[in-house]
């Protein structure tokens, strides 16, 4: 919703994803749309993976707009993992939020700057969003899906970066994403406490269009059913191969 109140700013966008949602109804037409679908491994192959799509699709379609979850889950489901592991590492402790995961993050900077391909136009800005949500429990995928999250207000804090400003080094890059998100779990730890992000702070309120909103339904909708009708297809077709050898 964010990104669509931009001028043309979802048909600008690349979404990266986690590799498990690439044949979802959601999957699919990213792939249409030439979203980057992240596959776990060695620091080597993420880079291996991204220097890929920067060289082959993302700077080939004029895409403007990056969106990247470098926390990779939700809360509800990643926040106690992530906090056995930020002790384990001597990381930040946090409560609100997901430790990020580096790797990606520091790769897909270094391939804005032209350390991993050529880019043809200089990236100036690194767009820092905070989502908080004023429900009294966690937002999941099945809330999503299902729509069973009731509060119809979601608020955004923005900060902007300059790309130039961000650190060199990799572990100095590193450190400054962990900081990033120590600021958010204090932000949303206040926002918890006293309905703001910082002390005085104001708040711009964004519409979305009902139509818009009403469109995305739908065409998510009949991409799940005929996502849903094809696999139903392929299994009905796998089970009567097999009962032909019975």
């Amino acid at each position: 919703a964010v990104v669509s109140t931009q001028s043309t700013g979802a048909h600008n966008s690349t979404w990266i994803s986690d590799v498990m949602f690439k044949w979802t109804p959601i999957g699919i037409p990213a792939q249409w749309h030439n979203d980057f679908f992240s596959r776990e491994g060695s620091k080597e192959e993420v880079v291996k993976q991204i220097k890929k799509h920067f060289s082959t699709t993302y700077f080939q379609h004029g895409a403007k707009w990056l969106i990247f979850f470098p926390e990779g889950g939700f809360l509800k489901n990643r926040g106690e993992k992530a906090r056995i592991w930020a002790q384990r590492n001597n990381l930040p402790v946090l409560y609100n939020c997901c430790l990020p995961r580096t790797t990606a993050f520091t790769s897909i900077v270094q391939s804005f700057r032209g350390e991993v391909v050529p880019v043809p136009e200089q990236v100036e800005d690194v767009v820092d969003v905070t989502l908080m949500f004023k429900g009294s429990r966690d937002l999941c995928l099945q809330d999503i899906f299902m729509g069973s999250y009731c509060d119809k207000e979601v608020y955004v804090n923005f900060r902007t970066y300059k790309m130039a400003d961000l650190p060199k080094e990799e572990a100095e890059l590193q450190t400054w994403l962990y900081d990033r998100y120590q600021e958010k779990e204090n932000m949303i730890a206040r926002f918890k406490e006293h309905g703001e992000f910082k002390e005085g702070g104001t708040f711009t309120q964004v519409h979305q269009s009902r139509g818009q909103l009403l469109g995305s339904f739908i065409f998510w909708y009949i991409t799940a059913f005929f996502v849903w009708d094809f696999y139903k297809s392929i299994f009905g077709y796998c089970v009567s191969f097999a009962n032909g050898f019975l």
